[in-house]
């Protein structure tokens, strides 16, 4: 972070009192603010529009881009800023819980927490005031959803005992059970976290110099879908990362998607999946996604694990030396926990957990939810929020509550082999982590399962955002 940038986000942040509710921005202007960042094949979210001067802020950091042209954009409306310094929610008798990232298994938690105990309150650390659906993200390459059709908002988690700060988390220091962010600090007693992943974009040198476009940010599932229209002919290739990363299935929907996509336009290109993995992922999904491709012709190549972009020849290379041309490049790169986790001490790549506990191996005051973390469980949107109301529920134990009942850990998991079939599957797992007898389950692709799959999202968003 540059010191100019420091300063003006201080300034901005000390611009007005700290508030318990942060006021939310509409979601017309949200809705705008996404529109405006396909435009910058980010999932972004404008502060503010000026003539010749855009602030543009994308998953991991905020840029100042000067175009040529006088602009008139949608302003976006700001939630008040905490003042820069300590910002702890000091509550006399209650226990000070921190969720650092309002994604399903976040909100989840903290939405059944307060419903369990009463003696708590809950600041939600998160940069956006809303969150684009996970598993969406493949839709909009497939054309199935536009993106204004899948945000949700966090302002039903507002309340008396819930606080939402919009902020980067950039450190966490676990001695002092402090929590950094660009705007100040905060104590906890207790620590969730919920951030999802980073993309290690620095293992694979020279991606930097290429156009790529993948489904894990929702604006540039967007220009996928886009791209593919420009391209008249050549090599258009996917690459997997090694496993663990978000949602097993995604890569593969996404070639698939894009191959119906190209077939409609006509367009005579060969499309190419190079999986790092022996086999697609989840395993108990490889016969399914194996005989797709073959079916349609498309180029699978197994065990090639994607090291380095030649940007000047326009190829990939593999960990073997091995070289592929590519006129249209979808890479997704390895998927690690945030920096500010593994700076922390918590784990090498992903957080370390107990998975029957989610509580962290080093710290006994910290625990870890979701994509971020190294478990038996999937990586999905699905098994972060069952995760999320499962920790919620082990919590309030801790803190002599008796939940009514305690979930398990489960999945359910839907993939597209074209825009009207899915095959589905289902996963459980015991309280110690371990698959429950009889499961996975998984079945075919049918076009039955197109309605059953959309109604399964909605059910999520509204069970955990209201």
């Amino acid at each position: 972070m540059s010191d100019n940038r420091f300063k003006n986000e201080r300034n901005m942040a000390e611009s007005k009192p700290a508030s318990r509710r942060s006021v939310l921005t509409s979601g017309i202007a949200a809705a705008a603010g996404l529109l405006v960042g396909i435009a910058a094949g980010s999932q972004a979210f404008p502060r503010t529009v000026t003539a010749e001067k855009t602030v543009v802020q994308t998953q991991a950091v905020t840029r100042t881009e000067t175009r040529a042209e006088t602009r008139t954009e949608t302003v976006v409306k700001q939630p008040p800023r905490i003042p820069a310094g300590d910002f702890t929610w000091k509550v006399s008798g209650s226990t000070n819980i921190v969720v650092v990232g309002a994604g399903p298994a976040g909100a989840q938690f903290t939405k059944r927490i307060v419903e369990l105990v009463k003696n708590v309150n809950v600041t939600i650390i998160d940069r956006n005031s809303f969150w684009v659906s996970g598993p969406s993200h493949v839709d909009f390459v497939g054309g199935i959803k536009e993106l204004k059709d899948a945000v949700v908002y966090f302002d039903k988690l507002v309340g008396d005992r819930v606080r939402l700060v919009n902020a980067n988390v950039v450190a966490i220091d676990p001695a002092e059970r402090r929590v950094e962010t660009n705007y100040g600090y905060t104590k906890y007693d207790l620590l969730v976290l919920a951030p999802g992943i980073e993309l290690a974009t620095w293992e694979v040198p020279g991606l930097e110099r290429v156009k790529n476009l993948h489904a894990w940010d929702p604006g540039l599932a967007v220009r996928l879908r886009e791209e593919l229209r420009k391209l008249d002919g050549g090599n258009v290739v996917f690459s997997v990362p090694p496993a663990p990363y978000k949602c097993p299935p995604a890569p593969y929907e996404v070639a698939f998607l894009s191959h119906e996509y190209l077939r409609e336009l006509g367009k005579k290109v060969n499309v190419i999946v190079l999986d790092a993995n022996a086999n697609p992922q989840p395993p108990p999904k490889a016969k399914i996604f194996s005989e797709h491709m073959t079916k349609l012709g498309i180029d699978y190549r197994p065990n090639f694990k994607v090291v380095e972009v030649d940007a000047d020849k326009s190829e990939v290379v593999s960990d073997k030396g091995e070289r592929v041309k590519f006129d249209f490049l979808s890479l997704l790169p390895p998927n690690v926990a945030p920096g500010f986790v593994r700076r922390a001490g918590l784990g090498a790549r992903f957080m370390d957990i107990d998975p029957a506990t989610f509580k962290s191996k080093s710290y006994d005051d910290i625990y870890g939810l979701g994509d971020a973390v190294a478990s038996p469980y999937t990586k999905s949107a699905y098994v972060a929020q069952r995760s999320g109301r499962r920790l919620a529920e082990l919590t309030a134990e801790k803190l002599g509550v008796t939940p009514p009942e305690k979930v398990s850990v489960f999945n359910t998991c839907w993939s597209y082999v074209n825009k009207k079939q899915l095959s589905v599957i289902e996963v459980e797992w015991d309280a110690k982590g371990a698959v429950v007898s009889g499961y996975p389950k998984v079945g075919d692709p049918t076009e039955e399962n197109f309605g059953r799959r959309q109604a399964w999202e909605r059910s999520l968003l509204l069970g955990i955002y209201g």
